[in-house]
């Protein structure tokens, strides 16, 4: 470095002057807008960072005079109300910003709508969500209802990762916003997407560890099967004992547990070097965190994770598993899906 030179500031953003706009005709309106700033970038990044800020606000403005000029008195004043509502700036290179916009048109309830982008200083293009979370993987669902399970948000339905869309009240749409942080990566809904009016638009904060990428949980899918306690029951003459089928593909990891002759439980999630965190299909606060072995391809398991005396499948359990379910030994992907 040369001597005396500065150091490069890091990029950041703030949030702009308030602007106010009254109009009178067609009808009455005060709008107010502040926006998100891009600062210490190039000018270059600050005229798209700033079009894009802009381009939100007009595509809200655009509904939000059309409603108002069908539904108002001409003595009554609509309002409208834009401003950042999350911004970060995420390894030095990504700009990202959610911005919420509310309103309220003459005699109707108020509104309340998200809208999100984050800009790739490096590239100076604007990128999608997929550069950092696969939205629709049943492991990013389950970090979603355990997110806002864990915050205690009493507004929000009770959302399960395995519902369908048809599951009306459970089921976990994609978010209508998103941005990035060093925390991770938050998802916004839109009003009455998860919840009653009276939640407005939620937001659920999902760490980077228990998130990954499309990218990232792709290649070959690897198997093993854990027990405890397997034996062959005279009384009953049938085999006993607990199960545990694993699968890895990359870094999504899949878990079953169940009894021999009984039900069980789908558990998924994802690795981050050598700890796996893992959530129930079916939702809820609860996690278990259970340790790898190796960072590789079909790594195992540490076994002390699910409990004293569990081990790794041998010859004989298989056969027992084999004999019990009368076909081959299953996998958790067959048991729980993708």
């Amino acid at each position: 470095m040369i001597a005396g030179a500065k150091k490069a500031k890091s990029p950041k953003i703030s949030t702009g002057k308030k602007k106010t706009t009254n109009t009178k005709s067609p009808k009455k309106s005060v709008q107010t807008v502040k926006l998100p700033v891009l600062g210490n970038s190039t000018a270059k990044n600050r005229k798209v960072f700033t079009k894009y800020a802009n381009d939100m606000v007009k595509a809200e403005l655009k509904s939000f005079n059309s409603a108002r000029q069908q539904g108002c008195g001409r003595t009554q004043t609509a309002s409208f109300v834009a401003a950042p509502s999350k911004t970060a700036i995420y390894k030095n290179r990504y700009a990202s910003v959610t911005m919420h916009f509310s309103s309220y048109v003459c005699g109707a309830s108020a509104w309340s709508n998200v809208r999100s982008f984050t800009l790739d200083l490096k590239t100076g293009k604007k990128v999608g969500i997929g550069t950092f979370v696969a939205q629709d993987d049943i492991t990013t669902k389950v970090a979603v209802s355990r997110g806002f399970a864990k915050s205690k948000n009493t507004c929000v339905n009770d959302l399960i990762p395995v519902a369908s869309k048809s599951d009306y009240g459970y089921y976990i749409p994609r978010p209508a916003a998103w941005d990035v942080s060093a925390k991770g990566i938050r998802f916004h809904y839109e009003k009455y997407a998860i919840g009653p009016g009276a939640c407005g638009n939620p937001s659920v904060l999902l760490p980077w560890n228990e998130v990954s990428t499309s990218k990232a949980m792709k290649g070959k899918i690897t198997n093993r099967t854990y027990v405890s306690g397997v034996r062959y029951d005279k009384k009953s003459k049938m085999y006993v004992g607990q199960l545990a089928f694993t699968s890895v593909q990359g870094s999504k990891l899949t878990v079953a547990q169940s009894v021999l002759n009984g039900g069980g439980e789908c558990m998924h999630g994802v690795r981050s070097g050598r700890t796996a965190t893992l959530g129930s299909a079916f939702g809820g606060s609860w996690k278990q965190t259970l340790k790898l072995k190796s960072t590789g391809t079909n790594p195992k398991f540490d076994t002390a994770g699910f409990g004293k005396g569990w081990r790794e499948a041998n010859t004989q359990d298989l056969k027992a598993i084999k004999y019990t379910v009368g076909g081959k030994v299953p996998s958790a992907r067959s048991l729980c899906g993708a």
